[in-house]
């Protein structure tokens, strides 16, 4: 079992929080404040996958560069979500976390879903949302999930053994 990296950084220490090539904050409040996936959350996943590897952090508020621990009211629904996504191929190409990667942690009385994706080896790549790995498939460039272009999706089928359309 290869070991996990996890990126360092204190999420109880507000006033230092920012994002990074490993590390996203996404708010998951949800219309009713109790919580809902994040639409681009998904994107994050395959540019980590694609890149570095990473950690997503469900429940962090950012506001003008500012972050804040906001929380998420009930997040059991939440990773119910995560779980059926990740194990769809019609969302998501390959599920590569493990039940161990993906919590519920607590900071400051709030809960917040913290999520490590690994980076995969270059002969699972590219890990895409969707069914089209031409439009599905990111890669990060700083705090930016930035959408790969048909070379660079080529590029890693060919590192694969994949063949795409």
């Amino acid at each position: 079992m290869p070991n996990h990296h996890y990126p360092t950084f204190a999420l109880d220490d507000i006033a230092n929080l920012h994002e990074s090539a490993q590390v996203e904050f996404k708010l998951a409040g949800g219309r009713d404040g109790n919580g809902k996936l994040p639409e681009g959350m998904w994107e994050t996943y395959s540019a980590f996958a694609n890149t570095l590897g990473g950690e997503i952090i469900l429940g962090v508020k950012e506001e003008h560069g500012e972050f804040s621990i906001e929380g998420i009211v009930n997040p059991m629904p939440m990773l119910s979500e995560i779980w059926q996504i990740l194990n769809n191929p019609q969302k998501i190409s390959h599920n590569i976390l493990s039940p161990t990667d993906v919590q519920i942690i607590e900071i400051m009385g709030k809960k917040l879903i913290r999520i490590h994706v690994p980076a995969v080896d270059l002969k699972l790549r590219p890990i895409y949302i969707g069914q089209d790995p031409y439009s599905g498939t990111y890669f990060r460039v700083g705090d930016a999930d930035m959408h790969a272009s048909h070379e660079q999706v080529d590029q890693m089928s060919k590192r694969s053994g994949l063949k795409f359309k």
